[in-house]
């Protein structure tokens, strides 16, 4: 074998290793975001149901459980204080 075929077959080997790392960066953010908001939800509905007993809502939906699924508990507590400011 020549040294030109054993180049070729490491870069391509590298090529590929980057290529992998690229591409894997952004699916553990999509997965972290994903279960973020999964818990945020449910963060949300407990809220709401303890709530529901001295008559505080807060509303479900796609732009709140994202905020408090970015946030986490500083994006909950936000959301609250936002409610009892302007409602």
């Amino acid at each position: 074998m020549g040294y030109g075929i054993i180049f070729a077959a490491l870069f391509l080997l590298f090529l590929i290793y980057i290529v992998v790392k690229v591409m894997i960066v952004p699916i553990q953010w999509i997965v972290k975001i994903l279960v973020n908001s999964v818990i945020a939800l449910v963060g949300l509905i407990i809220l709401n149901f303890i709530g529901s007993f001295v008559g505080f809502h807060l509303p479900v939906n796609f732009v709140t459980v994202i905020g408090v699924g970015v946030l986490g508990v500083p994006g909950l507590i936000l959301l609250v204080i936002m409610h009892f400011l302007f409602i």
